[in-house]
């Protein structure tokens, strides 16, 4: 009998977990004579995903997300991505699947596979930075074999936790409510779980409803009772009346499991009758904003104050639907989510490029993905993001420069200058103390508060990165219109 198997992913398939063309792509190298190569690879999001939730609308009878296009990012999932770095090795099984499932011989190359781990540098912006379109969030120094394979796993560590940041960043900042993330049963797999758990923490959400994510990181996580808990029971009444007795005033009666109004008039006995000081209410569908003020009334006209209760709201909740609450005093003291915070509507497109590499000759040779369309071109060299400061503590403009660029010009009087890609791995060993999540939470925090308009920000590109890439144009037949423009 054959038994199941998991799937599980552990920093064992760190190396494995990606595309085979980027183990083709190193045995050809050695096979050619030129493994080994210094180089340079960015993570960059070349432009920003119109993946904002701003409202819906409606046609043709069918409700939409009304969405826009970002100004800017929260970044996410260094530290994951570290880790991996640090202690992702190659091995003997996945030696022995290249040689026997994909038939390679080549004794070089699967000694190379076998003994495959990083010893090279990276630089990251710290989690919690708000970045820009063309801004690269990491910059990885190694020999091209080792750092290409690790490029899946980059991408897909980094690109969904920072799209679930961003988005949690989109609630908290339409509300200062309690924000609780609940989406492990709408993730894609029990990682990406954990992952959205710790990404929705980092965009400013106050708890996480994950049993494994709170052993992680020894935070206490919320969540009382589901549907399904009321359907075991024979009625509602014998279903709040066992929560009751297990949670006292911490109870939340889930209101919607059959006809919200006599649910309310269930719990409410039953609040009576043990004599409870507090309950709390959940509402999971239908109108949220008429059934709110519909229960503050009921509870007003019974006499009960608004610190006997507290109103917590789901139901497929998005920043848009939450901003519309809100604006209409729909008086929600915590709002749950779930879906649409773990599963954007759009995904943020970060690419892993080549950037440079040293040649035979020791010369630095600067590379950038082209395009027809320059937004999607990459940028080419060993370049650091400075963050221009203004002398009444807010951000001015962003410069994209080489790393030892004069980037004077940019600067005013008593401008000061940061640069955002600070050291995290040198030679293989980590040099970066990782902050907590509330701290990561913070930096997001007060970097969105010397942020004075995102729609309307800056960010340059330096002459000498703009001339590097005009170079390359120029090298690779870009300099004219091609017969698609």
């Amino acid at each position: 009998m054959r038994n199941p198997n998991p799937l599980e992913f552990t920093t064992d398939l760190a190396v494995a977990v990606g595309d085979y063309y980027e183990y083709s792509m190193a045995h050809a190298n050695q096979q050619e004579k030129i493994a080994g190569r210094q180089a340079i690879f960015d993570l960059v999001v070349r432009r920003m995903p119109a993946n904002k939730v701003v409202g819906e609308f409606e046609r043709e009878g069918v409700k939409y997300d009304e969405r826009v296009k970002r100004d800017f990012l929260i970044n996410a999932g260094l530290e994951q991505i570290a880790a991996y770095f640090l202690e992702a090795r190659g091995n003997t099984e996945l030696k022995t699947y290249l040689q026997e499932a994909q038939g390679i011989t080549d004794p070089e190359f699967l000694d190379w596979v076998e003994q495959l781990r990083f010893t090279g540098d990276v630089y990251g912006m710290p989690e919690g930075t708000i970045f820009f379109a063309q801004e690269h969030q990491l910059r990885v120094h190694e020999r091209f074999e080792e750092a290409q394979v690790f490029e899946s796993v980059i991408l897909n560590t980094i690109n969904p936790q920072t799209n679930v940041a961003s988005t949690a960043n989109d609630i908290a900042e339409v509300t200062n409510k309690i924000i609780l993330e609940g989406g492990s049963r709408r993730a894609g797999s029990p990682q990406s779980a954990l992952f959205n758990s710790r990404a929705a923490r980092i965009g400013g959400f106050t708890a996480s409803s994950n049993v494994a994510f709170g052993m992680e990181y020894q935070e206490k996580v919320g969540g009382t009772h589901g549907h399904s808990y009321v359907m075991l029971h024979p009625d509602e009444y014998s279903a709040f009346k066992a929560q009751t007795n297990t949670l006292r005033d911490k109870v939340c009666f889930l209101l919607d499991t059959y006809n919200l109004q006599k649910a309310f008039e269930t719990a409410l006995s039953i609040v009576e009758e043990e004599n409870l000081e507090h309950c709390a209410f959940r509402i999971d569908s239908g109108n949220l904003l008429q059934q709110a003020h519909w229960i503050h009334q009921q509870m007003k006209d019974r006499g009960y104050g608004r610190e006997r209760y507290t109103l917590i709201a789901s139901d497929d909740l998005t920043a848009g639907k939450i901003a519309r609450l809100e604006r209409e005093e729909a008086d929600i003291d915590k709002y749950l989510l779930g879906t649409f915070v773990v599963n954007p509507p759009k995904p943020v497109e970060g690419v892993y490029k080549l950037a440079a590499f040293y040649d035979d000759k020791e010369e630095l040779i600067l590379r950038g993905k082209l395009s027809e369309s320059r937004e999607k071109s990459t940028l080419p060299g060993i370049k650091q993001v400075y963050r221009i400061t203004g002398t009444d503590g807010f951000y001015k403009r962003d410069v994209i420069a080489f790393e030892g660029e004069d980037i004077s010009k940019y600067l005013n009087e008593g401008d000061t200058a940061e640069g955002l890609l600070v050291p995290i791995i040198i030679k293989g060993e980590q040099v970066y103390d990782f902050p907590t999540i509330a701290e990561i939470s913070e930096r997001r925090k007060e970097q969105l508060a010397k942020l004075r308009d995102a729609t309307q920000y800056k960010v340059i590109v330096s002459e000498g990165v703009q001339q590097a890439q005009d170079m390359i144009r120029e090298d690779y037949g870009f300099a004219t219109r091609t017969i698609f423009s």
